[in-house]
């Protein structure tokens, strides 16, 4: 991989980590403010809906067809080229995302009907006001996704990852300043601003990088004809976070007494952080690398890239999982509880939370391995497993949901990422051959062994460290990660595991 790797991954897992650190805190004060109340049902669906339905029909084209294409037109016919791609897809994307805005405004109370069937009352209505506000989020959001894939190919990575930081910066202004007043359809306002702020943020470096702005739509276009081909598949490969999170919206609107919406919302919120930091830093970073690879025909290197991120992925992944999942109750307890949220919310959303945690390997290996095959410019490898994974989900949600209540529905979820990442391994390792192979195993085997150990260590301090007061909580987790931490890096040390190795030596040259 290109010099200075290792800076620029730091760097982004830092920015990330920060938005994501500020989205937590935004979360934090929201749960003091709304708990698990109506209002948060409310405004949970009315703000997952557009984003999910981006999702769903631009925001995977966007994403995963702009970036090896445009980088194929930059490596090939010269940045002028590539930059008449750039607009023609920009004026395509802004007249597509405002149509779909416009339907979703003049449609709220359907799409409410579709997707949260069972709200109460309350909820339904408020729900339906805060749609209409919120859903110019999709052409926000999808001009930003252009600009990010801009950027990035243009090995500009530092501020497409910090754009998430402003936003959320905005919404914990309102919510600390300005929600006494305004209440929730104003975080609602709030929201649809800082949104809006991520292409405000990256213009001024779009501009620096030589993007001048000029509307006009040619559907004759080489890319753009390219780009639909790809497009199909793409979308359905990447239907499986959106729709799985439709799947819990519309069966837990119903249960816990309106509450399991909000709960499963607190739990995705704070597994996306953990996992999604890490995994979208990877992923991002090999992404535009990937995509030159596959221009350049060098299947050897492509080769190295994935074993790599495969491995870098077990390292790290695998402990978060185990700690997150044996201190759920803590880490709920010692962010969220206080003002609305209670000690029934805690409860409600720590179950939770434990059966994401099962399933965070397989949604950060999902994360690399679908942006590895876009890049490689085979999209229906994706689509293939992605259909397997969403009826997968949709029957594990039906069946889970009446066996064991609203937490089958994050179970549903975890055990569809573990499957589809398996599957997905397997046939990115038949299309390149040695991705997966003994040595690989062999690290990974160490790595769970490690992870064991931790777990043995921190259940061991769990039954140590008693009491259930905020302090007690506090010293509890904060020792059980400490040590974790020590012992999982100690033990893979003394197990000589190459992928850690690998990885501080690359730190240590700076490379």
């Amino acid at each position: 991989m290109k010099k200075g790797i290792i800076k620029t991954f730091t760097f982004m897992f830092s920015a990330i980590f920060l938005a994501k650190i500020l989205g937590l805190v935004r979360n934090i004060i929201f749960a003091s403010l709304y708990g698990t109340g109506y209002e948060a049902t409310a405004f949970f669906t009315a703000s997952r809906i557009p984003l999910q339905l981006l999702d769903m029909s631009l925001g995977a084209a966007i994403s995963s067809t702009f970036i090896p294409i445009f980088n194929e037109f930059l490596q090939k016919d010269g940045k002028e080229r590539a930059m008449k791609f750039m607009n023609n897809f920009m004026s395509i994307i802004i007249v597509i995302s405002l149509v779909l805005t416009i339907l979703g405004v003049v449609f709220a109370p359907q799409v409410t009907n579709l997707i949260a069937p069972n709200l109460d009352p309350n909820a339904y209505g408020l729900t339906i006001e805060l749609l209409r506000i919120l859903f110019p989020i999709m052409l926000f959001t999808a001009i930003a996704f252009v600009f990010v894939g801009f950027l990035q190919s243009m090995d500009e990575f530092r501020i497409p990852s910090i754009i998430s930081v402003v936003a959320n910066g905005i919404v914990i202004l309102y919510l600390l300043l300005f929600n006494g007043k305004y209440g929730i359809k104003g975080a609602a306002i709030a929201m649809l601003i800082g949104w809006g702020t991520q292409i405000l943020v990256q213009l001024p470096v779009a501009f620096k990088k030589g993007y001048r702005p000029k509307f006009f739509i040619d559907l004759k276009d080489d890319g753009i004809k390219k780009m639909l081909i790809l497009a199909l598949p793409i979308l359905i490969s990447t239907w499986v976070q959106p729709i799985n999170n439709l799947v819990n919206i519309r069966f837990a609107s119903g249960l816990e007494n309106g509450q399991a919406v909000s709960a499963i919302e607190y739990s995705y919120n704070l597994y996306i952080i953990i996992v999604g930091v890490f995994s979208y830093t990877l992923s991002n970073i090999i992404f535009p690398e990937l995509s030159r690879l596959t221009a350049d025909n060098n299947k050897e290197e492509i080769k190295t890239v994935l074993n790599n991120s495969f491995n870098v992925s077990m390292l790290f992944i695998i402990p978060m999982s185990v700690g997150i999942a044996l201190l759920s109750s803590d880490i709920v307890k010692m962010i969220y509880e206080r003002g609305e949220f209670t000690a029934e919310s805690t409860a409600l959303t720590s179950a939770a939370l434990i059966y994401y945690a099962i399933g965070m390997i397989g949604y950060g290996l999902m994360e690399f391995l679908n942006k590895a095959f876009y890049a490689m410019q085979d999209s229906k490898t994706p689509m293939k497993t992605s259909i397997v994974a969403i009826v997968l989900n949709v029957v594990l949600s039906i069946v889970l949901v009446r066996t064991m209540g609203y937490v089958g529905l994050p179970l549903a979820t975890s055990i569809t990422s573990i499957v589809t990442a398996v599957l997905m391994l397997v046939l990115a390792n038949k299309k390149i051959k040695g991705i997966i192979n003994k040595e690989t195993l062999k690290e990974s085997l160490k790595t769970v062994m490690a992870a064991v150990i931790m777990a043995l260590v921190i259940l061991v301090l769990k039954k140590v460290i008693v009491g259930e007061t905020i302090l007690c909580t506090l010293v509890r987790v904060g020792v059980s990660v400490l040590a974790g931490i020590i012992i999982y890096f100690a033990s893979v040390i003394l197990m000589k595991n190459k992928t850690l190795v690998d990885f501080i030596a690359k730190i240590k040259n700076k490379a």
